[in-house]
């Protein structure tokens, strides 16, 4: 292991996250990992006595860590384990003195490096890590385990809704909005919106693909899935997911920096590299057990996705779950079975 291949500095805070030293069980720590002049901060909750830590790749680009730190399931989560909500290179509350060039997807995999090996360096050698992806957190995660001997870092990866794949994102959206679109029309639900959302996505172009079709396909997707969560075909939030981010937003991470930031991030790879960025022909490579996590009403990165990642993916000890009314986030759509899910994988392969 490259213990020393970065300078990886901890620091810890005083006052509410100083970590409970004789009190592992119940977890409330934050360190920084430094590198290539990017400070990003990692927040770390739960039983870190279990030695089990799950370390979570936040969606976006442009999102936070703490985004996942919501409902049901993260009770279910940090009871067991020491979840760890790390804000990547350019989003949430990182900061740092670097150039754009110094946001790509190459660069973020080193990020997550330094990350497990400031993790093991602060809480030990024994400990198990664990990694989960969710939307763009699905795409550095596959990055990072086809890189090189990467993913011997990890027990296990647990893939959610994740854009692996964004050419076959782009092609599959247009395919779901037309599947779903035309079943919503029949059904009679909100006829004018699904017929105006059928025109628009009828032009799009999969084969030239581009920024303005793909944004579009993207917001429009969170739209879509409230109206299919008013139909019924995708359930209500967890109710207290939305008091848990509320709480986040407003009490530990700053809303209009984090924007800023994201926004910078999200712009820079989009342009550079992720329209035409796909780990398909690498998931071979990836040999650690894996779950994969979806759900069948995803209209953000669709459900076929799923089996091409599961069909792709080179390990024996892999497994696919659909859950059947949810979207792009089942963590909060279906959070008892999710928790229970990745529970189940954690504690086969710990």
């Amino acid at each position: 292991m490259k213990n020393w291949k970065y300078l990886v500095i901890l620091f810890f805070a005083a006052s509410f996250f100083s970590c409970q030293k004789n009190d592992l069980s119940n977890l409330k720590d934050v360190l920084h990992v430094r590198r290539n002049n990017a400070d990003m901060p990692a927040y770390i909750y739960g039983n870190g006595a279990s030695k089990v830590f799950l370390v979570i790749l936040h969606g976006g680009p442009g999102g936070s860590g703490l985004e996942y730190r919501v409902g049901e399931y993260k009770d279910d989560l940090e009871e067991r384990y020491a979840v760890v909500y790390w804000d990547q290179r350019g989003q949430g509350m990182a900061q740092g003195n670097y150039e754009r060039n110094d946001i790509t997807i190459a660069e973020l995999v080193e990020d997550v490096e330094a990350l497990a090996l400031t993790l093991r360096h602060k809480y030990g050698d024994d400990i198990d890590l664990f990694l989960l992806g969710h939307s763009w957190g699905g795409t550095l995660g596959s990055a990072f385990l086809t890189t090189d001997d990467y993913q011997n870092h990890f027990q296990g990866w647990i893939e959610v809704d994740g854009a692996h794949d964004f050419p076959e994102v782009y092609r599959q959206a247009v395919k779901t909005y037309q599947s779903i679109g035309s079943e919503q029309i029949g059904l009679g639900n909100d006829l004018s919106y699904w017929e105006e959302v059928l025109k628009r996505v009828a032009e799009v172009d999969t084969i030239n693909r581009n920024l303005e079709d793909f944004s579009y396909l993207n917001i429009t997707a969170r739209s879509a899935e409230e109206k299919l969560t008013l139909s019924g075909a995708i359930n209500a939030n967890d109710l207290s997911a939305i008091s848990n981010s509320l709480i986040n937003t407003t009490f530990i991470n700053s809303k209009s920096l984090a924007n800023a930031s994201g926004t910078m991030t999200n712009q820079t790879l989009f342009r550079n590299e992720l329209l035409d960025y796909s780990a398909t022909p690498l998931l071979n490579r990836i040999s650690i057990p894996s779950l994969i996590l979806w759900g069948a009403n995803d209209i953000v990165v669709p459900v076929a996705l799923a089996q091409q990642a599961f069909d792709s993916i080179g390990s024996f000890e892999k497994e696919l779950v659909i859950y059947p009314a949810s979207g792009h986030s089942p963590m909060i759509t279906d959070a008892a079975k999710f928790s229970q899910d990745v529970i189940r994988f954690i504690e086969k392969y710990k």
